[in-house]
């Protein structure tokens, strides 16, 4: 199963939004968030850290687990993706060619804004504790979205 990550990614109390257009390696276009594979060797929190450079151009000042995350197809493969939010050091972005544009946005913005698959009311529970540094899930929690 390819392990994956998803990071949203903070700097004060604001959140990065990016927004990529379609393409045929990275997906279907919208506003989301740093999302990437784990390489080979590299730790979850390593393959946040090396996503959010590649992505953004920025450096963490730390990285948060979630204890959330979930499983899914794409492309045929089965994918295992852990959640994270990570604290940043500077808020000036420069993106790769994954995306065109970024806000940041306020919890509530964000939480509109960005294209997310499943309760958008649980995400919004789920970061307002985790910028505060608290857990929302206490124990791991994975959603497995192949059943």
């Amino acid at each position: 199963m390819k392990q994956k990550i998803l990071t949203f990614v903070v700097h004060g109390k604001k959140i990065l939004a990016l927004y990529s257009e379609s393409h045929p390696k990275h997906g279907e276009g919208g506003w989301f968030v740093v999302t990437g594979s784990v390489e080979e060797g590299e730790s979850y929190k390593e393959a946040v850290a090396r996503e959010i450079r590649e992505e953004t151009g920025l450096n963490f000042k730390k990285i948060f687990p979630l204890n959330w995350g979930s499983i899914y197809t794409w492309r045929d493969e089965s994918c295992e993706e852990f959640n994270f939010l990570t604290f940043v050091k500077k808020r000036k972005v420069v993106l790769n060619e994954e995306h065109t544009t970024y806000e940041w946005l306020d919890l509530d913005s964000f939480v509109n804004k960005i294209k997310w698959n499943d309760d958008k009311e649980l995400l919004k529970k789920v970061l307002k504790k985790a910028i505060k540094g608290e857990l929302y899930f206490k124990e791991k929690t994975v959603k497995d979205y192949r059943i």
